[in-house]
């Protein structure tokens, strides 16, 4: 029989948390904006759903934003520009090629 010393066993390492990878706050926002712009508001949202778009985009390359709201950017990016160019003709539309002049007959009757 042996007198021989025996440690503890170490503790058994630290639980890491649990992390759910959701999409984030910016990427939602990009697409509120996004439906909001084809939907309801046009131009005025579509400007900020392209800007949220697009860096929301940027942070999910570069690795700083979960992948989850990769589609979402790319919706919101898809649905701004829809609605930045339909403004854009609706603009053309009444100030180059007489839509105003139909708008104001419309006033009229």
């Amino acid at each position: 029989m042996s007198d021989a010393y025996y440690p503890p066993p170490p503790p058994p390492p630290p639980v890491q948390p649990y992390v759910v990878d959701k999409a984030s706050g910016l990427a939602i926002t990009a697409l509120i904006f996004g439906i909001l712009s084809f939907c309801c508001c046009g131009f005025i949202a579509g400007v900020p759903a392209l800007v949220l778009g697009f860096m929301e985009n940027g942070k999910i390359n570069r690795g700083a934003s979960s992948a989850k709201g990769k589609w979402m950017a790319i919706v919101a990016i898809v649905l701004g520009v829809i609605s930045v160019v339909m403004g854009c003709l609706q603009i053309i539309w009444i100030f180059f090629f007489g839509g105003l002049q139909v708008l104001q007959g419309m006033m009229q009757h």
